[in-house]
């Protein structure tokens, strides 16, 4: 990844936060963008996302973050954007606030199961908060459903084939033929605002308390199963199939069943192909866990 030049990151941060940085930390799991923990006079640390994009980047994530913090859904305040030239390209700046604590995913191997159980519980208590928030007409990501492409399928059945054999192959033959048919049949579900990436390692903990969601790069407008889906396909071990913990916290707020509307298949199928047809692969779990998903909901 091409890194921004220090002196560049000092001074949009001096710019939105009026201090000067002591310390740049790189953080992990930043997904697509740079991201750093600057520390800075005073004893005060601020979160620093870059992004390289054609557009200018953040500016919908940052109204999406304030909506979801009127509500009362614990994430970092945006303190400021920031978007420049940099020798012809485009860097967009998110100056974030800095909350304290560790990933769930960060957290699995140390907590005791009961602990565990009930930060997802709280985790879904939360995500039913977030899909409160009526998005309509809003700019911004929209995560819709769409037919499979029957090269696309055919592509990513052959990359199965060739790493596992045929009867995974068949597995997403059939995983393509059921999101067809939800998608030919149904009526498209009603939307809300999504976290778009909700999984463990985006849920923050401190002093064995939910403190944040964090990485709201994907939020927008989606059927509340699309948040379901993601947790399913991606949770990783012990949690991808206690998606009944996530449902329990947000029975507190809401009916999941209502919220799901029996979609939660349909998407979890859709975020599965999509994920093994990476040209990047993903790893070697994930890629297993993808094909077993898809066979839950379509046979084999």
């Amino acid at each position: 990844m091409v890194t921004t030049p220090r002196p560049v990151i000092d001074s949009v941060v001096r710019s939105v936060c009026g201090r000067d940085v002591e310390r740049l930390v790189p953080l992990a799991g930043g997904g697509m963008n740079e991201t750093y923990c600057a520390e800075l006079a005073g004893d005060v640390a601020v979160v620093v996302r870059i992004a390289r994009q054609d557009v200018p980047w953040f500016i919908d994530e940052a109204d999406l973050i304030t909506q979801a913090r009127s509500i009362g859904v614990p994430t970092a305040q945006v303190l400021g954007l920031e978007h420049l030239d940099q020798d012809g390209e485009l860097l967009s700046f998110s100056i974030q606030e800095f909350l304290p604590g560790r990933s769930l995913e960060d957290l699995v191997g140390e907590l005791p199961a009961a602990d565990l159980e009930r930060l997802v519980v709280d985790a879904g208590e939360i995500l039913a908060r977030i899909h409160s928030v009526v998005l309509d007409d809003q700019p911004g990501i929209r995560h819709e459903l769409q037919l499979p492409g029957e090269h696309e399928v055919a592509r990513v059945a052959h990359i199965v084939g060739e790493m596992l054999g045929p009867a995974e192959a068949a597995v997403v033959e059939r995983g393509a033929d059921v999101l067809r048919e939800e998608l030919t049949t149904r009526a498209a579900p009603p939307v809300s605002l999504v976290h778009g990436d909700f999984c463990p390692k985006n849920i923050l903990i401190h002093d064995g308390t939910v403190v944040g969601f964090i990485d709201w790069e994907f939020a927008g407008a989606a059927a509340p199963a699309y948040d379901f889906a993601q947790w399913e396909v991606d949770a990783g071990d012990p949690l991808p199939d206690r998606l009944d913990l996530v449902r329990r916290g947000y029975a507190r707020v809401a009916d999941p069943e209502s919220a799901d509307a029996g979609w939660t298949p349909a998407f979890a199928i859709e975020w599965a192909l999509e994920k093994l047809g990476w040209r990047n692969p993903a790893s070697p779990a994930q890629f297993r866990r993808c094909l077993d998903v898809i066979a839950r909901y379509a046979g084999g």
